[in-house]
């Protein structure tokens, strides 16, 4: 029973924290409520949980817990009220489920990511086909049916298929990687097909550096795909309306020219306002003055108070200055670094997480990490520091380099004992 109670909790972390499960209805009041709850239990366990933490974790756990008290004791002191606005608190804690996924991930027991493949396209098969969303997608901007942060999502099945297909050579893995990478362009949000192609290219490159036990990749068999779809294809993109197609790339190539496109340049115009305002609060930002100053940018769906800056990297150090930017970094950064270099050669997940997570950072650039994305980084520590089940197919190797019977000769454990 405990261990299942564990399960809800990870699915929660995972996947209550976005849209996708709630109707696709990034408004949805119960959204709300589940980031928020959560999001204060999350503070909450990173006490209790805390002698679960690898060492790294546990450092950021005094950061985080150190910066929650400064807020309330600064909202006390100039406000009056030990909680002058939660939205600023919460926003700064995000981070910490990466904390508690890690913890619940270690009770919860394995997690393989094919199942939360099935689960990412049974939602959206539900979301888009099912409640009827897609039909009222014409190609454009205005019209898209999914937020960016959930099409982040579909980064993990595209990574994963491909993957599959490497180890196993099969065409059908090679074809549902492919459509799902279809099906991210096709959704055009342009930074989650940026985030998607720098996973492709990572992928590649541990591929060449020799993290990956699936060999080299399949060139012939890859390329003649490619002729086969293209003659299949052909007759279906002649008949598509041309006024649509040149609009969506149009659209598409936003992504290089983002002065041109009316989007991007709205998030540059914001950008640019804000990366002003910085240098006058750099270390530890603007905070409460900042959610008080609201969001420079008039629309009718934005609250009179707090910011709604795009850029992960500009949000948190406009609020939070280089200190609530550092701690952030440090959990995903930390978390690469422990997967990097705890596993000679990356298992399935490994490499899915690993990707996503650089994805994650590609995303950031433009939008703010879903705070479900905190969650995959929590879970990328749980397989980081996971060794192989003795009843599985051996496809990979783990090296603990902190373990003295690997290395018994030398001290390596403090420079390594930190992820």
């Amino acid at each position: 029973m405990k261990i299942w109670i564990y399960r809800v909790v990870l699915f929660v972390l995972l996947f209550g924290m976005s849209a996708l499960i709630y109707g696709g209805n990034a408004l949805n009041p119960l959204l709300d409520k589940a980031v928020s709850g959560t999001t204060l239990i999350g503070i909450i366990a990173l006490v209790i949980y805390y002698f679960r933490q690898p060492s790294l974790y546990k450092i950021v756990a005094w950061l985080l817990v150190l910066g929650v008290i400064g807020l309330v004791l600064e909202s006390k002191y100039e406000y009056g009220q030990f909680v002058y606005s939660y939205f600023v608190i919460k926003r700064f804690a995000y981070c910490g489920l990466a904390l508690m996924t890690y913890a619940v991930a270690t009770q919860a027991g394995e997690l393989k990511i094919q199942w939360a493949n099935y689960l990412i396209f049974a939602f959206y098969i539900i979301n888009q086909l099912f409640l009827g969303q897609i039909f009222s997608y014409n190609l454009t901007s205005e019209s898209r049916t999914v937020t960016s942060n959930e099409a982040l999502y579909l980064v993990i099945p595209c990574v994963y298929y491909l993957m599959m297909y490497l180890k196993d050579r099969k065409i059908p893995d090679l074809l549902w990687m492919l459509f799902t990478f279809a099906f991210i362009v096709f959704l055009l949000h342009r930074s989650v097909i940026s985030a998607a192609i720098i996973a492709i290219g990572v992928v590649a490159g541990l591929s060449v550096i020799g993290k990956l036990s699936t060999g080299g990749f399949p060139v012939g068999r890859t390329l003649g795909t490619f002729v086969v779809l293209l003659i299949l294809l052909a007759p279906a993109l002649a008949v598509m309306p041309g006024n649509k197609v040149n609009a969506f790339m149009e659209n598409i190539g936003g992504i290089l020219d983002p002065k041109e496109d009316n989007t991007g340049s709205w998030r540059l115009e914001q950008s640019e306002y804000y990366l002003s305002k910085i240098p006058d609060k750099p270390i530890l930002g603007w905070r409460y003055v900042g959610y008080d100053n609201g969001e420079i940018m008039e629309n009718e769906d934005f609250p009179e108070k707090g910011t709604i800056i795009h850029s992960q990297y500009i949000d948190m150090l406009y609020n939070y200055g280089a200190v609530g930017l550092a701690i952030n970094l440090l959990i995903i950064l930390g978390t690469l670094v422990a997967i990097y270099r705890r596993n000679k050669v990356f298992s399935i997940e490994q490499t899915v997480l690993f990707c996503f997570l650089i994805s994650g950072l590609i995303y950031a650039v433009s939008y703010q990490l879903p705070v479900f994305f905190w969650g995959f980084v929590g879970l990328g520590m749980y397989y980081a520091r996971k060794q192989p089940s003795d009843d599985s197919s051996t496809d990979y190797q783990t090296v603990d380099i902190v373990d003295d019977s690997v290395i018994p000769s030398f001290r390596l454990t403090t420079k390594h004992e930190i992820i």
